[in-house]
């Protein structure tokens, strides 16, 4: 008797499964965020809705675009399920894009939107859109099998792996934002026609204010930071032409001394292949042309660096090696930043061409 009632209160206790079918669902592939110029509806908020298909194919992506503005981001989603027939699931959304309006006035209250859903992958994908997040994700690139592939493999280094091309997830922009001594940068999403192009990046400290930098800058923050090889090193000469070596191993080091102007000392190993020059060049001067090389991408850095100083930003987190090396603590924090604008940068390059390529 007893095993009957406890069998009847385990079946009274039990739920029902909240679960929807999958044609009762509209997986959102990426967000957009931009501003708005009505004060009382600040946030335009756009989806780009999956919408299945039976076969996978080049060109047989079907997606719809929501948009609407609201008073906050949490209000403008809730309002959009009111313009679909099917519950809206985030779980798939792995692209986030940010319009350049909203990246100028964001705060870090904005942004704790995306970290507090429970359904948003930490690893998903942030960038700027240009010349607004709308724009770009009215793009519908040719070659995308299903909705969102194409930005998922230009980031995720499963397709492409452009040396121009800046990663930034969402677990390292909340991380950066809130952490002290290094400053978020994001990839710069630009529309042209029916594809995306991803060469620029922006730079964004915690004064507010943003730092564009150019294609050749964001490569030379991007093989100096997180050492990317696929890139390459152009020397040009005194005739007209151009050098290229193909870098397929780069080893940078950071060392910061202490005192009143800080000097960071960078030094850096590039190895690679020529893949353009003059015939016979390496046999004339092999040693010469790996000095030469190696003083003008210091310089490159060098010139790069100290724009990042005189802006106040800190992508390389700079400030943050600094703390590690003085525990850490209030006081030395200040003294550097006191100290950050009067830093002197040493770079050394040390370039190793191990051939001319394949030559037949």
């Amino acid at each position: 008797m007893k095993r009957i009632v406890l069998a009847l209160i385990a079946c009274v206790l039990a739920s029902g499964c909240g679960m929807k079918d999958i044609d009762k669902r509209f997986y959102v592939v990426t967000t957009g965020i931009d501003m708005t110029d009505n004060p009382e509806k600040p946030y335009r908020i756009s989806l780009r809705l999956a919408i299945t298909a039976a076969r996978v194919e080049s060109g047989s992506s079907r997606t719809e675009i929501q948009t609407v503005d609201a008073p906050s981001i949490a209000e403008g989603v809730r309002l959009l399920k009111s313009h679909v027939d099917k519950e809206l699931e985030f779980g798939h959304c792995r692209m986030f894009i940010l319009g350049k309006s909203l990246l100028e006035k964001a705060t870090p209250e904005t942004m704790s939107w995306f970290s507090r859903r429970r359904d948003i992958q930490m690893i998903s994908y942030f960038g700027v859109g240009e010349p607004d997040a709308l724009a770009v994700l009215k793009v519908e690139p040719k070659s995308e099998r299903y909705p969102g592939n194409a930005l998922f493999l230009s980031f995720g280094n499963e397709g492409t792996e452009s040396p121009y091309t800046i990663t930034t997830f969402l677990f390292d922009l909340v991380r950066k934002i809130k952490e002290r001594g290094i400053d978020p940068i994001l990839p710069i999403i630009r529309a042209h026609n029916r594809t995306y192009v991803i060469d620029k990046s922006v730079v964004a400290n915690k004064q507010g204010q943003r730092l564009f930098l150019s294609a050749e800058e964001t490569q030379l923050f991007k093989m100096t930071s997180a050492d990317s090889s696929k890139s390459e090193l152009v020397l040009p000469m005194e005739d007209g032409t151009r050098v290229v070596m193909y870098v397929s191993q780069i080893r940078t080091k950071v060392r910061i001394s202490a005192g009143d102007a800080p000097t960071v000392r960078l030094k850096i190993k590039v190895s690679g292949v020529l893949e353009e020059s003059a015939p016979e060049l390496l046999e004339k001067d092999w040693h010469g042309l790996e000095q030469r090389m190696g003083q003008r991408f210091s310089k490159q850095v060098e010139e790069l660096l100290v724009k990042l100083r005189d802006a106040d930003a800190d992508p390389y987190g700079f400030g943050l090696r600094y703390l590690a090396q003085h525990f850490g603590k209030d006081k030395e924090f200040k003294a550097w930043e006191a100290s950050y604008p009067e830093a002197k940068f040493q770079v050394s390059t040390d370039v190793r061409i191990t051939g001319p390529g394949v030559i037949r």
